[in-house]
């Protein structure tokens, strides 16, 4: 009987020895030999581990059969991480390891021994690191189109959304260095060239406690480093002869690229010939990128030009795009190393989404001003001339701490004239004001037998008019950051805590129709004198300044991570504010005068609010090779500074209908966010990721309209921004990558997500406010103006490159690469009309004429409706061949490779793109009438009715209706 308990006890485990595997080894110095004790062996993506006896022996028992990732830390040495180890049920697998002393550098540096993995499964955050390979390999080059590649994120002609987030959410990161634009509203403050990039990491969700000022994702560039050899690329790619020819696919574009950087010659070679031998090695790294095209519009303005520049040698066509880094880094000796960088960029187009101060601009449309487009010399010009330089310290002070310290200033400056005019006349000696009028010859509408309308023009500004912006902003950003890393409990804690502290320098003139108040020269001697500074104004000039502390605790126990952090966030209004608090004269009302004493502290004599933000980002292992992970996560973002300091100052004041005036008493937009998901590595190629997110979003700002007594005593009223709005994000999302032994790999993403909330800017609450009312987004949640809920996408790399065995054996097959992109996207929102009836025919006053449309009244309608699908197929291929240690390539790159018509300009009326289809013949388009499929809002021009009373756009002719067609490229390079 004894025997027959023994025998049951012990069945169970015999049976799992059975059907699981074990992994041993010992682990030596590879120096002296000697057998390492207490070295931690985990195996990735489980809770199984073991670490080292006295004879440097690890043993990890019961491990289901599979392929493994083992990883091997110990103070002072390298952490090494193999890949690809097989365990076989009833089977021991034996992995002896050596491992070298390495001083502490960053404390995420891993040897990789094997093919590297797919992913990293034991990561608790949702993101998308794309390395050089892949940046190469697609048609892209700037930063946005990167991360328009990855899941999460969407990318249109307005900006980057990500995760039902606004253009401006997103954080921008470049080294280590915030390079937001705070007051252009577009998020990319530097326009960098995707040739400098070494990788992009786009994180959707759990955002790092080191990041801050961003409700969003964050988009974080490492650029590229010198090495021990000199390396260089020179690049030239093309879509045309020369010349712009008849052909849609020729946007006149080319694009130069230059790299190169390897050892620093100053301190490698010239120095030592002079027999000055610094310590340790330096090397340098520089890139520049020049792209200049006509867009696929490929309508162009005789100049672009731009006061800011001052000449046209920048602006050579329609968008023109320079770009340059050079980088120094000296690596001293092991764990201390000092770089140093300096960016710069430069913007010169037409492009209206260059500025966009959030709550003020229209949603979800193109930038391109069509209705100058007859005559774009008098269109807005924007340029935008951007640099960040920086220089950081690291040092190991031991074995098991490091600190960084970095000293950065970004600088970025935004005008946008009337292109190239000085920003007001002399005299207004004109018309400046742009209109659609009447022009020779006049084409007659016969009315009747008693008289005859003339017909109006065609819809674009054809009198001579400018645009009526003129707009010239800098922001200045200079960042004092240090952080102080430290492992704790043989590395199963590491300890984080930083410092953030950014001083700003914001400069603000904005003004309309900027002639209004210019004089008017009545004879030789006499003009007419006025104050006014154009129709509307906003001008100042503050010093801001906000930082941060925060801490974070990396928490390892038997596979479970957990990251568990807070961040104390500040912010000084500065001395701008404080003073016109004090200020009887200025327009600020008393309440929020005592609202912001309440609700602000006092730090030598300076005002300021803080806020505590805790981040918490877990993963655990549910299986072998399978993990689950949850985040939770606050996150601020201060809001537009002229929603803060617009028309503070008395004696500056703008006396336009509902002019804005700054709320001092601003509160941060906050953004508190979940996320729950499955990684599970299928195989060591094969990785799926299945992801539950959902924010809410708080304290947004809305508008409402105040009465308030000017310094002049008078009672005005004005538009005042308030934190009186929300929104609600919901999705889940889906990713599958794969790799197929080296030559393959791609991956597919699924994302399904609502945005909703009260209202998409905060001008929506204008409407009720110019009748008379206050609205603050009327209490009823609806689709946000950016929302698309379906976004798949996907891609395929394959390179075959192997000089002796090409593919099928043919030898044109070889030294090859093929990138293949699609993607899927709902279509953009928008808010139906409803059919009102007919207008009266301009002859018989019958109600037989175009039909009516007006927009559907009821809130609950309003971004209902989803345009048609986004459908978009990118194809590069590359084929190079080697001559010694060159290597030349060609390159053939087709962007909407099947010429997708892709809506990007809804009419609400049809819910589809506007009709591009109409007939030349007056009869034909009179057949047309009752063919609901071309009927447009009554703000559009119909083509059906020739009516002298309309002198609406001809919306229908706008090429910026659809996305991109077709486009070719040309390349050659080399390499060395």
């Amino acid at each position: 009987m004894t025997a027959l308990f023994a025998a049951l006890w012990l069945w169970p485990a015999a049976v799992n020895a059975q059907n699981t595997g074990n992994i041993t080894g010992t682990i030596i110095d590879r120096d002296d030999r000697e057998t390492l004790i207490g070295v931690n062996v985990i195996v990735r993506g489980t809770s199984f581990g073991d670490a080292t006896n006295l004879d440097g022996v690890y043993n990890i028992r019961n491990i289901r059969p599979g392929e493994y990732a083992l990883e091997f830390s110990y103070i002072g040495y390298e952490r090494i991480l193999i890949t690809g180890v097989r365990v076989v049920a009833g089977e021991t697998t034996v992995l002896d390891v050596e491992m070298g002393l390495q001083p502490l550098s960053t404390g995420e540096e891993v040897l990789v021994i094997g093919e590297r993995p797919i992913f990293d499964i034991e990561k608790s955050s949702t993101s998308t690191s794309l390395s050089r390979e892949q940046i190469s390999a697609a048609p892209v080059r700037r930063v946005d189109e990167v991360v328009g590649m990855t899941a999460g994120v969407v990318r249109d002609p307005s900006g980057l959304y990500i995760r039902g987030g606004r253009a401006n959410e997103t954080g921008f990161v470049i080294d280590g260095v915030s390079a937001q634009n705070p007051l252009a509203g577009t998020g990319f403050g530097l326009d960098l060239g995707a040739n400098a990039f070494q990788s992009v990491e786009v994180t959707t969700g759990g955002v790092d406690v080191e990041f801050g000022n961003a409700t969003s994702g964050v988009v974080s560039v490492q650029t590229q480093s010198g090495g021990e050899r000199f390396t260089g690329n020179f690049a030239h790619k093309r879509d045309n002869p020369g010349r712009m020819t008849g052909a849609s696919s020729n946007f006149f574009t080319d694009i130069y690229d230059f790299t190169l950087g390897g050892p620093f010659p100053l301190t490698e070679s010239i120095l030592p010939a002079l027999g000055i031998n610094l310590p340790g090695s330096m090397s340098f790294f520089m890139a520049g990128q020049v792209n200049v095209t006509n867009e696929f519009m490929r309508q162009t303005a005789d100049q672009v030009q731009s006061s800011l520049i001052n000449n046209t040698f920048w602006s050579p066509r329609q968008d023109n795009r320079y770009s340059g880094l050079f980088k120094l880094t000296y690596r001293i000796r092991p764990g201390m190393r000092l770089e140093a960088a300096y960016n710069r960029s430069l913007v010169v187009n037409q492009n209206t989404r260059m500025l966009q101060i959030i709550g003020d601009d229209v949603q979800i449309r193109p930038g391109y001003q069509f209705f100058f487009g007859e005559n774009l010399d008098n269109a807005n010009t924007y340029a935008n001339d951007s640099n960040m330089a920086y220089i950081k310290w690291t040092h190991a002070v031991t074995n098991s701490t490091f600190y960084d310290v970095q000293l950065s200033r970004f600088f970025t400056r935004l005008r946008a004239d009337a292109n190239g005019r000085n920003w007001r006349p002399q005299f207004v000696d004109g018309e400046f004001d742009a209109a659609s009028i009447i022009t020779f010859p006049i084409a007659p509408f016969p009315a009747g037998d008693q008289f005859t309308y003339a017909l109006p023009g065609d819809g674009f500004a054809n009198n001579g008019g400018i645009a009526s912006l003129w707009h010239d902003h800098f922001a200045e950003e200079i960042t004092f950051r240090g952080t102080v890393t430290s492992f704790l409990a043989d590395n199963n804690h590491r300890l984080r805590v930083g410092l953030e502290m950014n001083f700003n320098n914001y400069q603000w003139i904005d003004i309309s129709r900027p002639w209004v108040g210019a004089p008017i020269q009545i004879d030789d001697d006499t003009e007419t004198q006025t104050g006014r500074l154009g129709a509307t104004s906003d001008i100042w000039n503050v010093r801001p300044a906000r930082g941060s502390l925060f801490v974070s605790d990396q928490i390892r126990y038997r596979g479970l991570i957990a990251n568990i952090g807070a961040r104390l966030e500040y912010w000084f209004p500065g001395s701008y504010v404080d003073n016109f608090i004090d200020d009887p004269l200025s327009p600020i009302p008393d309440v929020v005068r005592e609202a912001y004493k309440n609700e602000t502290y006092s730090l030598f004599g300076n005002r300021f609010k803080m806020r505590l933000l805790p981040r918490i980002n877990v993963s655990f292992p549910v299986r072998e090779n399978m993990v689950m992970y949850f985040n939770y996560s606050h996150k601020s973002k201060l809001p537009h500074p002229t929603h803060v300091y617009a028309g503070l100052d008395p004696f500056y004041q703008d006396r336009s209908f509902l002019s804005n005036l700054g709320n001092p008493n601003l509160n941060p937009e906050m953004d508190i966010s979940y996320e729950i998901g499955f990684r599970y590595q299928l195989t060591a190629n094969d990785a799926l990721n299945v992801t539950a997110f959902w924010s809410d979003k708080y304290d947004f700002i809305t508008a409402e309209r105040i009465n308030v007594i000017d310094a002049a005593g008078r009672e005005t009223e004005r538009t005042f921004r308030v934190n009186g709005d929300f929104a609600r994000v919901r999705g889940l999302e889906l990713s599958y990558l794969k790799r197929y032994s080296h030559f393959l790999q791609g991956s597919l993403s699924v994302t399904y997500s609502r945005a909703e909330g009260l209202s998409s800017t905060s001008n929506d609450a204008l409407t009720n406010i110019i009748s008379g009312g206050q609205d603050f987004g009327n209490n009823i949640e609806t689709p946000l103006a950016w929302d698309r809920p379906w976004d798949i996408k996907g891609n395929i790399i394959f390179t075959w490159d192997r000089p002796n065995d090409p593919l099928f054996g043919l030898p044109p097959l070889n030294q090859f690469r093929l990138f293949l992109s699609g993607m899927y996207r709902s279509g953009i929102r928008y808010t139906p009309m409803v059919f009102r009836g007919n207008e009266r025919n301009p002859v018989t006053g019958v109600e037989d004429w175009r039909p009516i449309y007006e927009r559907d009244p009821d809130p609950n309608r309003r971004f209902s409706e989803v345009g048609e699908p986004w459908i978009m197929f990118d194809l590069t291929f590359e084929r190079w061949i080697n001559i010694g240690n060159t290597r030349l390539r060609g390159s053939l790159e087709i962007t909407n490779l099947f010429n997708a018509k892709n809506a990007a300009i809804i009419n609400p009326v049809t819910g589809k793109a506007y009709r591009t289809d109409y007939p030349t013949d007056p009869q034909a388009l009179i057949a047309l009438r009752e063919d609901r499929r071309f009927d447009v809002p009554a703000n559009v021009r119909d083509p059906r009715y020739v009516d002298p009373r309309d002198n609406n756009s001809p919306a229908f002719l706008n090429p910026a209706n659809f996305l991109e067609q077709r486009h070719i490229m040309f390349g050659l390079a080399f390499n060395f």
